[in-house]
């Protein structure tokens, strides 16, 4: 059994919002399966001349990883058990964090299996449980949320004060400058999506996001305190305002599936027909990695 760092811990959260935790106070953690390795699926063609092959493709399946946990104390049990059989579900869906060394990622799938034996009910309860999670990456414990449209304070110069008027007079070099791109760095394994909201503070017109050559233009009008959603990272992508599907309200040559945060630096830029100084834009998105 591998020894484990000092540091670690494990958070389950199930779809419902109900928590289980290994954390060396009911439960600790004994083993951890298939969070620090990965395997890569690799097609190769034979080459029509010569020795070896060309990869073709590359892909990660989805990844099972496995938990073990012993109960702490055994005058508990039986209420341990109550609690972590009622817990784990095979129908619902569960957030799994694994803090590491300090480094907390988590990934969301379903119980693959399911093991807490019967036995002598004063002995050390040893609970395993795996889950299937569909995105085999562990993402960011950090959505690393970005606000592109923040103002940013310039300089005016000469800066004079009039005393009766309490005013500041002369000639303004620039008094704030409204910015409407961010640079974001994704420095995780591969690729990944992110979320935008948009909050209207005023009148807007047609308002979109723009990622590289791609963007997703919204055919609507916003007033003050709507809010629009564009959310990459479901799959299909969707788009909400106010809560409410308007998919059918986006621009025909809209390109859902381009919006991808590459590795390295990205620009993320954001436009409307009419009022883009009356919007408030903010990027969500999770770096993703193969292993913790």
């Amino acid at each position: 059994m591998p020894r484990l760092d000092k540091e670690v811990k494990v958070q389950i959260v199930r779809s419902d919002n109900k928590e289980f935790n290994i954390n060396g106070s009911d439960w600790k953690l004994l083993e951890l399966e298939g969070f620090g390795e990965f395997e890569n699926d690799i097609s190769v063609v034979d080459k029509a001349v010569g020795d070896g092959g060309t990869i073709t493709s590359s892909r990660m399946e989805a990844k099972d990883r496995t938990i073990v946990a012993k109960s702490l104390n055994r005058h508990l049990n039986d209420v341990l058990r109550r609690e972590a059989d009622s817990f784990f579900n095979p129908k619902l869906t569960y957030k799994v964090y694994l803090t590491y060394m300090g480094i907390t990622r988590w990934a969301e799938g379903m119980i693959y299996k399911y093991h807490l034996p019967n036995g002598n009910i004063h002995r050390t309860m040893i609970l395993t449980v795996t889950f299937l999670f569909p995105n085999p990456y562990l993402k960011s414990f950090e959505d690393f949320g970005e606000d592109i449209a923040s103002i940013t304070p310039m300089l005016g110069f000469p800066y004079i004060c009039n005393i009766s008027s309490g005013r500041p007079q002369g000639i303004t070099g620039g008094i704030y400058n409204f910015a409407r791109q961010v640079v974001l760095d994704n420095d995780g394994a591969v690729e990944t999506y992110c979320r935008a909201v948009f909050v209207a503070k005023g009148d807007v017109t047609n308002p979109s996001l723009i990622i590289g050559k791609s963007y997703v233009k919204v055919l609507d009008t916003m007033v003050a305190g709507d809010v629009i959603e564009m959310d990459f990272t479901k799959a299909p992508p969707t788009v909400k305002k106010n809560g409410v599907n308007i998919i059918g309200k986006c621009d025909r040559t809209s390109s859902f599936d381009t919006m991808i945060l590459n590795r390295g630096e990205t620009v993320i830029q954001f436009d409307a027909d009419d009022g883009t100084n009356l919007l408030r834009v903010s990027i969500y998105y999770n770096k993703l990695y193969a292993v913790i």
